[in-house]
């Protein structure tokens, strides 16, 4: 009867550490792989149980036995997308060789996801734990603080969710003790209750950190931010100020109707009004920016880009004459406001017009232009 013996990595450690796909098959290079992640961590349990895993192996073989050995790896994604990892790779370990039964070695921690996994395919003859027996020394809460916040997958389940409790109750608390300082109720209140609360949000913040890793996602962040602005030079600069004018622009735009007066709809319309000229503002500087960046770049076909600016002042033109007239219909402003928004409308459909018969002239130039250069 030939058995294969399981160890199986579900969070994929072999991978993520040393760089070792599964599945990992055979004696040999199931004991290479536990060597090298067992010089990269030490402490590592999956490590442990596949050493367990070959010692286990050797006493079966000492027996007679014939045995064979193998590592399934999962994924760092712990759950559906390790699983389905883990069913492909035994499958391809099954399909090699006919194995009448299998025994699982893991270190204990997994078993009831696993288990069904091997049950489906395979009889399992029994289940071996491999538990590492730890030093008293460093049997220390610290010990195990810091090697908690290095498991991802107690991160994932315990970390993140402690963290944002402690970090959501030091918020609500601050708060509430701010508030009742500005209102001068805070006469009452112990120094204990704001240390409490200071304390909650240190904790909570750094979990969070921890368990999502923000100080990485920042560091990638800023490295993107600084290689796009490296390699896109002026556009990146642009889309700072276009930005920069549209926060101006709603800022502008609600003082203004805040000094007018009507009724709720007829300032709506009256922002939208104003707030249109400044969104056409950011879209002027982003493409003459944009402009000037492909001017110094030695690139082609700027006259896009002229030819966007134009048909973008027509649309303008077009919105902020029919908000007007829409507001002289509801009957908020008087016919000269909407005698005025015709106009614009007007304006707007014969700048339009110029603009796509200027750019089809220039169109067919450039094209002759290519032809004869083909020729």
């Amino acid at each position: 009867m030939v058995s294969i013996i399981i160890n199986v990595d579900r969070d994929n450690d072999f991978g993520e550490k040393v760089g070792i796909k599964g599945p990992i098959v055979g004696y040999t290079e199931c004991y290479n792989a536990a060597v090298k992640l067992i010089s990269v961590d030490p402490e590592d349990s999956d490590a442990n149980a596949l050493f367990g895993a070959l010692k286990h192996y050797d006493e079966l073989q000492a027996k007679g036995e014939e045995i064979e050995i193998c590592t399934i790896t999962g994924d760092n994604d712990v759950g559906p997308k390790s699983d389905e990892i883990i069913s492909s790779q035994l499958d391809q370990v099954l399909k090699e060789k006919i194995y009448q039964s299998a025994i699982l070695i893991s270190d204990g921690a997994e078993d009831d996801y696993i288990m069904p996994l091997i049950l489906s395919r395979i009889p399992v003859r029994y289940v071996k734990h491999i538990i590492v027996r730890h030093n008293q020394n460093i049997e220390s809460l610290y010990y195990y603080v810091v090697k908690a916040l290095k498991d991802k997958k107690l991160v994932s389940k315990f970390i993140i969710p402690i963290g944002l409790l402690l970090l959501t109750y030091g918020l609500v608390e601050l708060g509430a003790a701010i508030y009742l300082t500005a209102v001068g109720a805070a006469a009452g209140l112990n120094p204990s209750y704001y240390a409490g609360a200071i304390v909650a949000v240190v904790i909570g913040a750094y979990f969070v950190e921890r368990g999502f890793d923000l100080r990485t996602v920042l560091s990638e962040m800023f490295d993107d931010i600084k290689k796009y602005s490296e390699e896109a030079r002026i556009l990146f600069i642009s889309y700072l100020v276009s930005i920069g004018i549209v926060l101006v622009g709603i800022a502008s735009s609600y003082v203004s109707i805040t000094r007018s007066i009507g009724v709720p709809f007829d300032k709506f319309l009256e922002f939208l009004a104003y707030f249109s000229w400044w969104i056409y503002g950011a879209v002027f500087t982003r493409e003459v920016l944009r402009a000037v960046d492909m001017y110094l770049g030695e690139q082609s076909d700027i006259q896009r880009i002229w030819y966007g600016l134009t048909f973008t002042l027509a649309a303008e033109f077009i919105v902020y004459g029919l908000l007007n007239y829409i507001r002289y219909v509801l009957s908020y402003v008087t016919i000269s406001t909407a005698f005025d928004g015709v106009v614009f409308m007007i304006m707007g459909i014969a700048v339009a017009i110029i603009s796509a018969l200027v750019h089809r002239h220039f169109s067919k130039i450039m094209g002759l232009g290519h032809s004869m250069r083909d020729q």
